[in-house]
């Protein structure tokens, strides 16, 4: 807290409130140091909670809105586009901005867009997503980024969703994928770790059960007749429930020639989610969320999908749902929200 005990404002701009915001705006509430207020340009679930709530449809409207704000004490931008933290520098000059970047073109399509060199150079600090996306942006930043605090702060999930039971392995069933895909037929490369297609299809016909819940409604059409079980996309609390009774959680990408920097380098909310719920993981193209499994535990690792079977997912999965039972109390958001505190706190202080 800031004199005499006023509450440090936030100011949380981004296109639209992805789950990330939620849990992140959450965890700082809850330590009752904090009022949000948030600036969007989509409606989102979840930003009911905030002390306010705004939206922009231009450019200059959300001009119009930082200028409007002025007594925001740090603004916190969650990327992409990164524009907008551009746009708080020009009308703010002396205002203090986190760029929380959970998605860099840097990495995702091999170039340098020049708002994200802007961006990084008129912020004041980073949130990444795992410590392999944060050494990777120091280096290609490493001008933007010099002398600037930086901190590593995954995607964990909030300890409402954490439940303390979890149902047992005879009550659940089957192999799900949560979070979005890119529909056939493909064009271009930027998200060609999405074109999840032949995957799914091998492994439904691999005899897997298998549940996909995207959150994009054009690959829950597209996907639907592959042989799994298709949903249509769920508010968040719904998917948390309904996950409750999946037995398997799945981070599997098209990358198995690890030419996708994206998923070669972060970490997904997907994982969180699922271990939240108790499930374990197969991971497969996703070698940062590798390292993490080698290290903590928690799932299997493949390198060929011919390799998941009903007959490998029955006999690991004891093994593998004890080690998700043993760590994942441990990994909520209001559990490590500390480190942004500290970065808040010394920027206002």
């Amino acid at each position: 807290m800031i004199e005499n005990g006023r509450k440090i404002k936030i100011g949380y701009t981004s296109q639209h409130c992805c789950i990330r915001v939620i849990k992140i705006s959450r965890a700082l509430l809850k330590t009752g140091k904090y009022e949000i207020h948030g600036l969007a340009n989509q409606l989102s679930y979840g930003t009911e909670f905030f002390n306010t709530m705004s939206f922009y449809h231009s450019n200059r409207q959300f001009a119009q809105s930082v200028r409007r704000m002025s007594d925001i004490d740090v603004w916190i931008h969650a990327n992409e586009p990164n524009h907008q933290v551009n746009r708080i520098r020009r009308e703010l000059p002396d205002a203090k901005i986190i760029l929380d970047g959970h998605d860099f073109d840097g990495i995702r399509c091999g170039l340098i867009p020049l708002d994200e060199m802007r961006a990084l150079t008129n912020c004041d600090g980073v949130i990444f997503v795992s410590d392999e996306v944060k050494a990777f942006m120091l280096e290609l930043h490493r001008d933007q980024l010099k002398d600037k605090k930086v901190i590593t702060l995954t995607h964990y999930c909030n300890d409402e969703f954490v439940p303390r039971e979890t149902p047992a392995g005879n009550q659940r069933h089957g192999l799900v994928y949560e979070g979005g895909a890119q529909s056939p037929p493909y064009e271009g490369k930027a998200f060609a770790y999405r074109h999840l297609y032949p995957l799914f299809q091998q492994l439904a016909d691999q005899g897997v059960e298998l549940h996909l819940m995207f959150g994009n409604i054009d690959a829950t059409r597209n996907y639907s007749n592959i042989g799994a079980f298709v949903y249509e996309p769920q508010m968040y609390p719904e998917l948390m429930k309904k996950m409750l009774g999946m037995k398997w959680g799945a981070i599997i990408f098209n990358n198995a020639n690890r030419s996708q920097q994206q998923v070669n380098l972060t970490l997904c909310n997907k994982m969180f989610e699922y271990f939240a719920c108790g499930l374990p993981i197969v991971v497969f193209g996703a070698p940062a969320t590798e390292d993490w499994i080698r290290k903590n535990g928690g799932g299997i690792i493949v390198d060929d999908l011919k390799d998941v079977t009903p007959q490998l997912l029955e006999s690991k999965y004891a093994e593998k749902r004890a080690e998700v039972d043993k760590i994942r109390e441990g990994l909520t958001m209001e559990k490590h929200i500390g480190i942004l505190d500290q970065m808040i706190t010394g920027m206002v202080n």
